[in-house]
């Protein structure tokens, strides 16, 4: 039996024609709002074209389809995290001083809006775009835990600390600094949370105390 053919085909770009960049731009706006919602099942496209002001079919000349344009979204997204390096690498100070400032910046990102984003994207099931869930932590935590896992071996090189097994150190470090905000903040139950400035400094002087060479 013939394959059915869809009812609605996406039309095709015109050669040399580029599609219109403020559509484009609003398209994944709007997406990016509706797949954090509702995520990529939940995610209507009639609703989406009226959100972003364009027609369906303007949506997959654009895209292609909706799995083209979940994956984009997602990877505008995931492109606007902080390079791990950056986050890592540019504290300067003491070891006391940079470590500070590294978990400073993680407790903000892991409760930044775009982080939340990205993980409620992902959260639920996304059959038909190539992915698992597994992707948020492949793609926006363990780069992190990588470059803090560099920065650690150069500590024990250094003699400045001592830690027998590098990448659990490093999952410590995120867990006790950005684990329950970022829990919180899905859960949008950050009210009464701790301060961030307190619960980073315990955090450190916690970390510092089990594996700093001089305390």
């Amino acid at each position: 039996m013939a394959a059915r053919k869809p009812a609605h085909p996406p039309p095709r770009a015109r050669p040399g024609r580029p599609p219109d960049a403020d559509k484009h731009a609003a398209i994944l706006l709007h997406a990016r709002r509706l797949f954090a919602e509702h995520g990529f099942s939940g995610a209507n496209m009639d609703v989406l074209a009226e959100a972003a002001g364009v027609s369906k079919p303007t949506i997959y000349l654009h895209f292609g389809s909706k799995a083209s344009l979940f994956q984009a979204a997602l990877r505008e997204l995931v492109d606007r995290l902080p390079a791990p390096a950056a986050l890592v690498g540019a504290a300067r100070g003491t070891l006391p001083e940079r470590l500070d400032a590294i978990a400073r910046d993680a407790c903000a990102l892991a409760t930044s809006p775009l982080m939340h984003d990205i993980q409620r994207m992902l959260a639920r099931p996304v059959d038909g775009t190539g992915r698992s869930r597994v992707s948020f932590w492949r793609e926006c935590l363990a780069p992190y835990q990588q470059a803090f896992s560099t920065l650690l071996r150069a500590e024990v090189a250094a003699g400045r600390m001592a830690i027998d097994d590098i990448e659990a150190a490093s999952s410590q470090f995120f867990n006790l600094v950005a684990a329950e905000p970022f829990i919180r903040t899905l859960l949008d139950d950050a009210g009464d949370a701790p301060p961030p400035a307190g619960r980073t400094e315990a955090a450190v002087a916690l970390f510092l105390q089990a594996y700093a060479r001089d305390r």
